[in-house]
């Protein structure tokens, strides 16, 4: 699987709105399954692949669909470029140059720093300023 990013489109041939079966014939068994959220409005459904670095989640409205993807894997793309480990500022002037500017930037109780660019549905968590993981929605 190419691992490169598509802001609100999904992460190479994993797409937004596919349902987990579709999502298992494409990278396979996972390594975990695990339901959350039940006591709230948004239960999910979230497939582990800790080998290949992704959580899939599917919110269990009125199907489980593709709607969110967490990454960590070291060979993840965006924008043709090789992200993990660039620093806060590479990643800002990477989005700057493809004119997506309008970002916030937070830090998490466990100590992450966060970056967030709300309109294209991507946040980016940094550990000593190097890129960690990133989470991909709709």
């Amino acid at each position: 699987m190419k691992k490169e990013i598509v802001l609100k489109e999904g992460f190479g041939a994993l797409k937004f709105g596919m349902d987990i079966n579709s999502v298992i014939e494409h990278i396979g068994k996972p390594s975990e399954v695990e339901e959350i959220g039940e006591d709230l409005e948004m239960p999910a459904t979230v497939l582990y692949y800790e080998e290949e670095g992704i959580s899939c989640f599917f919110e269990n409205i009125d199907s489980e669909k593709l709607a969110c993807i967490n990454i960590e894997s070291e060979e993840v793309f965006l924008f043709g470029e090789q992200i993990i480990d660039k620093s806060s500022k590479e990643i800002v002037e990477l989005m700057r140059k493809h004119e997506i500017f309008e970002q916030t930037m937070d830090k998490e109780e466990w100590g992450e720093e966060r970056i967030s660019y709300e309109e294209s549905a991507i946040d980016f968590f940094f550990t000593e300023d190097k890129l960690k993981s990133i989470t991909i929605g709709l």
